[in-house]
């Protein structure tokens, strides 16, 4: 009896919902844009005659339910995009599904999201190892002004969104995470410069914005989508000319799209060449390419596999002190390369090859729900060649001691008529011999390949210093290489449980093992190199084994392709959860979400080294870290275009492997205080979204404590390479960012953007010196850095832009920006206590002014920049061609110092700052990017 009565409320329950689901009635779609195809977020969906109201979610769909039927008009407004409006028959007991509807970008956007003419590149991006990558968390297009004018027009001075660093971004291709684990920052010159075709699909969110790929990171995040079948079918292909790091580039794409079998295709393939790039002895070789397959199975299984890789190799420049600059007449003075047998040779050469896979499965159940499982491998090659030198001087010409300010009189000249001014004089004369070679004779400021050459050459037929080292190199080439690679798992989840919320949800895993080590790659004319630190032989030659560099192979003579110097490797995995709910109400939409994740990484010696025998060979110390984020979003709607957005986040991130050792290369020892790094990031803004003015302004704050900074520089006084490690170092970023349109007549439209902030330093940390000679054991000391201001980046920033979307597909821009308070970055080796500076002080007040000159921050000089392009699309039956132009500062500005440092190495004997002053990058001058492209 109790089982047929529960049957039967069971059926009369079914039933209900049964009818309810049949008494239900509205429309539902997807909302994308013409131009990209991708997801419309947040577009404002409006029956206007009953007053209902939906937005839309991080898949661009929308349902509204509980509607009459009749007639009616569906409307739709979107940030960045023409307002879209057309006529709805709602039926009784249906749910109507409309399908993808398209919106059209406003104005200029129209041309801006697809042109072509605007390529980020490696040529724009620096990838030299620890350089920050300046715009790199900036990338991709969105309804943003501001974001959008950075993104473009702000990478002249190095522009760092909201002054976050570059791993503080976090980029994702087919929804796994391609963050490089060691470093954390994403490798965009790995895509090898095809944004603009193979990679040309993402779903850009700005800073804490909700994403449905990925939980994110709080300076925004990017998903590249290289699904065969979501490239539109055909031929694009474009050849380039610039007169930057390389002048040709060509490019060519070609998919299938969706065929009848269910499979689609596409290939890619670009190319960049320069023999010698804007910079005196740099050069440019690069090939990249991109493959993907789909097979669509049915309406709800899919596969995709994409590999792509980028093999290049270039020629780099290093920053110089001003001294060198005005001596050489050219601030883009490069003091790595010289002659040989004819040949501009640069010592500085850089080779990457990131071969990466992805395949994904896509499984769609029900509309609405999808979820993505991918698995992925890369192998990230990097090297970087320098010299290295033994039991000789410096060879680089921009060494201090061979500049002209090393050899400034030291003699007193005394005015009276019968002074003996000889010392004087001679002190002079030289100096200014020097100074006259340095601006006369190129090979003077240039590196002197034959001299090093011939010196190794003499070693061959004797060496006067030991008689057993004949042959022995005093000037070598090595390669310095960072290898990662990486198996990563991911599989993530994005459902529409009702007409109100979504939920998103996602698992990862990644295995990384990074390899870092030396290799010869050219003896320079001698026969072999020993493998020994030339400064621990000087400062412990009773000791043989202090000088070992791998004490399992002593005294080795290593030759060209051997390992030596250093040799470990880490190995790390990392597991990842998230989970997001969006709420989507008439009113008021909500996000929230959360994440954990679990790190644990060692290091692995392939050398014993003699300086720490005991801590540098084999299996290190495991490191295991367990984290966690919270971050929610909530946005107020007046009205379908008046909109108030607010975002906090708090979480904790693990230190990276590169930064957690105190010196890898020679032992197994973390840094003191290893912990997570915690921030709290939060923002505030108001949107504007009329026919003629569009707009939003945001206030910004974030706070991070207990990050760590790591650096190498060679210590002088020791005579050592020295390795530095701050750790509790407590950051802050606040300001306002401003963008805003206003359409004045017919396509011509005035666009303005601006940031005022401050990123300041807001505690003294930590640092921890060790020497890799052994000649002391580690320091470790206060550095008092609190309230300097974080460097690198320019904190007020001024756009103001007059664009023309003329008849027949013209389009014409001027725009210019004004950018200031950019800052040197500190070395804290001049923010330390420094005791020794008393015997130069007599009184109190002069110490407090010796140490202010040492610790000034100095600025980067303020800039101002004009740019200007022109473009134009023509449309015929076999396809479309574009023509772009643009002139990168038209003013010819040579005087932009696009980044700085104070020099780590430090004068302890006298205590003067102008020994070691300042090291500077400078922008080019006018820049100009022709591009011509063709479609069909």
């Amino acid at each position: 009896m109790r089982i047929r009565l529960s049957l039967t409320l069971l059926l009369v329950a079914l039933c209900a919902g049964i009818n309810a689901m049949a008494a239900e009635c509205g429309i539902k779609g997807i909302v994308v844009s013409s131009k990209t195809g991708q997801p419309v977020v947040d577009a404002n969906v409006l029956l206007q005659d009953q007053g209902l109201f939906a937005m839309t979610g991080s898949d661009g769909s929308f349902v509204i339910s509980n509607a009459t039927p009749g007639e009616d008009i569906l409307q739709i407004v979107a940030f960045g995009y023409e307002d879209l409006s057309m006529d709805v028959h709602i039926l009784k007991g249906v749910m109507s599904n409309l399908g993808s509807l398209a919106m059209t970008p406003s104005g200029n956007d129209a041309f801006l999201i697809d042109s072509e003419s605007y390529v980020f590149d490696s040529d724009q991006i620096a990838d030299d190892g620890g350089m920050q990558q300046g715009i790199s968390t900036i990338q991709g297009s969105s309804s943003d002004i501001f974001y959008n004018t950075a993104g473009f027009n702000f990478s002249v001075k190095r522009y760092r969104f909201r002054g976050y660093t570059d791993n503080w971004s976090t980029g994702y291709i087919n929804g796994v995470e391609f963050n490089e684990p060691m470093r954390g920052v994403f490798n965009y010159s790995g895509l090898g410069g095809m944004t603009s075709n193979a990679f040309r699909n993402k779903s850009t969110e700005i800073g804490l914005n909700a994403a449905n790929f990925g939980y994110g990171s709080i300076g925004g995040s990017n998903n590249y989508t290289t699904y065969a079948s979501e490239y539109a079918p055909g031929f694009r292909g474009n050849v380039s000319y610039t007169n930057s790091n390389y002048k040709l580039r060509a490019t060519m794409q070609y998919s299938t799209g969706l065929m009848k079998n269910g499979w689609a295709l596409s290939a890619a393939i670009i190319g960049r060449y320069a023999p010698e790039g804007v910079q005196e002895g740099t050069f440019y070789n690069s090939l990249g390419y991109q493959l993907s397959a789909q097979k669509v199975i049915n309406d709800e299984h899919s596969i995709n596999i994409t590999t792509w890789g980028a093999p290049t190799e270039r020629a780099g420049a290093n920053a110089a002190t001003q001294e060198a600059y005005d001596l050489a007449g050219n601030n883009l003075y490069n003091p790595n390369w010289g002659w040989l047998d004819g040949k501009k040779v640069s010592d500085r050469v850089y080779k990457t090859f990131d071969p990466s896979a992805v395949l994904n499965w896509i499984w769609k159940p029900w509309m609405g729900t999808t979820l993505n499982t991918a698995v992925a491998f890369r192998h990230n090659n990097y090297r970087r060649s320098g010299l290295d030198w033994y039991q000789a001087n410096d060879p680089k010409p921009n060494y201090y001691k061979n500049l002209p300010s090393a050899y400034l009189p030291t003699a007193t000249y005394d005015p009276s008529p019968d002074a003996d001014n000889t010392l004087y004089n001679a002190q002079l004369a030289q100096y200014e011999e020097v100074t006259r070679l340095w601006k006369e004779d190129q090979n003077v400021r240039q590196l002197d390949w034959a001299g090093m050459i011939q010196a190794n050459r003499l070693n061959r037929d004797h060496f006067d210093r030991n008689p057993d080292m004949v042959g022995q190199s005093n000037y070598v080439l090595y390669d310095q290489h960072s290898n990662v690679t990486s198996w990563m798992g991911n599989s993530y989840l994005n459902t529409r449980i009702s007409d109100i919320l979504n939920l998103q949800g996602g698992l990862s895993f990644n295995y990384s093992n990074a390899h870092y080590y030396k290799s010869l790659i050219n003896l320079l004319g001698g026969e072999y190199f020993m493998d020994i630190d030339n400064f621990s032989e000087r400062d412990f030659a009773g000791d043989p084994n202090k000088l070992q560099n791998d004490m399992n192979n002593p005294n080795r003579k290593a030759v060209v392709g051997d390992t030596y110097g250093y040799d470990y490797n880490f190995h790390q995995t990392q597991t990842r959860a998230w989970l997001q709910n969006e709420w989507n109400t008439r009113r008021l939409n909500v996000n929230y979400s959360a994440e954990v994740s679990l790190t644990d990484f060692f290091r692995y010696g392939n050398m014993r080294n003699g300086r720490n025998p005991e801590n540098s060979y084999g299996n290190g110390a495991h490191h295991n870290f367990l984290n966690y984020g919270v971050k929610a979003g909530a946005t107020y709607k007046a009205n379908g275009r008046n909109y108030i957005t607010a975002h906090a986040a708090y979480g904790t991130r693990a230190p990276f492997a590169n930064d957690a050792y105190v010196n890898p290369q020679i032992k197994d020892e973390a840094v003191k205080g290893l912990t997570s790094e915690r921030y709290f990031a939060t923002d505030l803004g108001y949107t504007w979204n009329y026919a003629a003015f569009r707009g939003q302004i945001t206030g910004f704050y974030t706070r991070m404590w207990d990050g760590i900074k790591h650096n190498f520089f060679f210590d002088y006084d020791l005579q050592s390479m020295m390795a530095y490690a701050m750790t509790g170092v407590d950051t802050e970023y606040k300001g306002l960012e401003l963008g805003a349109e206003y359409k004045v007549w017919n396509g011509i439209s005035v666009e303005a953007a601006a940031t005022i902030s401050e990123y300041l330093y807001k505690s003294n940390p930590t640092g921890t010196r060790n020497a890799n000679n052994g000649a002391m054991d580690d320091v470790v000391r206060t550095v008092y850095i609190n309230n300097y201001h974080v460097g690198g980046t320019p904190q007020q920033v001024y756009s103001l832009a007059l664009k023309y979307a003329a008849p027949k597909m013209w389009f014409f821009e001027l725009n210019g920006q004004y950018f200031a308070d950019g800052y040197v970055d500190l070395a804290p080796t001049r923010h330390e206590e420094m005791p020794g500076l008393w015997k130069f002080c007599t009184t109190e007040e002069q110490y407090k002014e010796r140490m202010a000159e040492i610790t000034r921050q100095d600025k980067l000089t303020n800039a101002f920049v004009m740019n200007a392009s022109v473009g134009k699309t023509v449309y015929t039956k076999w396809g479309s061609y574009n023509f772009n132009v643009s002139v990168n500062n038209l003013l010819n500005n040579r005087n932009i110092q696009t980044g700085g440092f104070q020099e780590s190495k430090f004068d302890y004997t006298e205590y003067k700052t102008t020994k070691f002053p300042n090291r500077y990058w400078y922008a080019q001058g006018t820049r100009v990017f022709i591009n011509f492209g063709i479609r069909f």
